[in-house]
């Protein structure tokens, strides 16, 4: 309201004043005569100096409230970054407190692992597969392979004289003294113990597991094993290692993979299949880099390895090369193609030693190699019915057979390029029985 009157005062005064500074000589009637347009100026001029005193305040009001955001932005800024550096604190401490007790587990249940009391220890082999999901939610792989080394070196390590049950005095007689302890049987109890060990393990490789073993490190290597031990459907991937290297199978022992996907490594080099011991792989899967390997093994007795219908391609390899055969090894129905190998080189196969091809497919540049293999004393290679095609080649070059042993190849179909080698093979006092078609 006082800028309007002190506008008017102006409007009504100055005009006349101007007039008379500007033009002394001019009389009152001819100042009338310009008094309106005077009055235009000086409106004019005072409109535009009260519009450029009002976009200086209104430009220094922006000003004031842009200063006013920024400051308040900062502030922001700075509550969110107190606050994130407190809830950083919260996490680096919650994450200190949750390894301190994660270690404080993985103590406690490794003391377990000695307790006398069976339950304990059965109770502690299941709490490492729990410690290791633990240890893989909390992001440290690492702690995840101790807790399988843990838990796998309970499982492989020797029997103790408590875990055995006393031979009969029979058994005692019959057995020579550096067979006798690997003869003993494990007591039920241990057993028990030791089937669940194998269940963890079991749980995280089987193929729609999470967390899962597939690709880690597990070590049976010696491990006796004369229970059942099964791993449906396992999962065993590029970079993993199921090793049973040295392994004992006998009396009861059987253990299971039936279905098993492996493009990584499951190992029974050098392992021991006796008595009525048995490793089953129907339908297994091996591609890949995949590698089942039983080199060096001895299958004797009644001893098995049952790999019917299992499928070897796109490089997967079964090796039982230099494997001593006196029991069994039953491939029949197997399909071998896309490179995949089974490979028999330099396997000895005697006594009732049986391998069994029977109906098995060898396609698309899939092998079978027995060269340099020595098949003696009642052994037999059973081939019969089997088809090569595409490539696909039985290498029997550089066989030995001798001493009643055989090979049958009654009713093999070889077509499209397939092959049967038979390089430089010796045979004395055995024979071929059959020839391809």
């Amino acid at each position: 309201m006082g800028y309007v009157i002190v506008g008017a005062i102006l409007l009504a005064s100055v005009p006349d004043r101007l007039l008379a500074n500007w033009f002394p000589d001019m009389d009152e009637h001819e100042r009338a005569a310009f008094l309106g347009p005077a009055a235009n100026v000086v409106l004019f001029a005072l409109g535009g100096s009260i519009a450029l005193v009002g976009v200086g305040l209104s430009l220094s009001r922006h000003r004031q409230e842009l200063e006013a955001a920024e400051r308040d932005r900062q502030r922001l800024i700075d509550d969110r970054d107190r606050e994130q550096a407190r809830r950083d604190e919260v996490e680096a401490q919650r994450r200190i407190d949750t390894e301190r007790a994660l270690r404080e587990r993985f103590v406690t249940t490794v003391k377990l692992l000695s307790d006398p009391a069976l339950a304990n220890r059965q109770a502690a082999l299941f709490a490492l597969g729990a410690l290791a999901d633990d240890w893989d939610a909390f992001g440290n792989p690492d702690e995840v392979q101790v807790c399988i080394e843990v838990l796998t070196g309970y499982l492989r390590a020797p029997r103790t004289d408590d875990m055995l049950v006393p031979l009969t005095e029979e058994e005692h007689d019959q057995l020579l003294p550096d067979e006798r302890r690997d003869a003993q049987r494990t007591t039920p109890q241990e057993v028990s113990v030791k089937q669940a060990g194998y269940s963890v393990i079991s749980r995280h490789l089987a193929r729609d597991a999470d967390p899962n073993w597939h690709g880690r490190s597990i070590n049976l290597e010696a491990a006796h094993i004369d229970f059942e031990v099964r791993f449906p459907k396992a999962k065993i991937s590029d970079h993993g290692q199921l090793l049973f290297s040295g392994a004992v199978i006998s009396g009861r022992g059987a253990v299971y993979f039936s279905g098993a996907v492996i493009s990584g490594g499951l190992n029974f080099s050098g392992a021991v299949i006796s008595g009525r011991g048995a490793v089953y792989m129907p339908g297994a899967e091996i591609s890949g880099s995949g590698r089942v390997r039983f080199s060096g093994a001895k299958i004797s007795g009644s001893g098995q390895v049952m790999l019917r219908n299992v499928k070897v391609s796109g490089g997967g390899e079964v090796g039982l090369y230099v494997a001593k055969i006196s029991g069994l090894v039953d491939l029949s129905e197997a399909k071998i193609s896309g490179s995949g190998l089974v490979n028999l080189s330099g396997a000895k196969i005697r006594g009732s030693g049986l391998v069994h091809f029977s109906g098995a497919k060898i396609s698309d540049t899939g092998r079978v190699h027995f060269s340099g293999a020595e098949i003696s004393d009642t052994g037999l290679v059973q081939l019969s019915g089997v088809k090569i095609s595409d490539r696909g080649l039985a290498d029997l070059s550089h066989v030995e057979v001798r001493d009643t042993g055989r090979v049958n190849l009654s009713h093999v179909g070889v077509r499209d390029r397939g092959r049967v080698n038979l390089d430089a093979a010796k045979i004395r006092d055995g024979g071929l029985r059959g020839r391809g078609r």
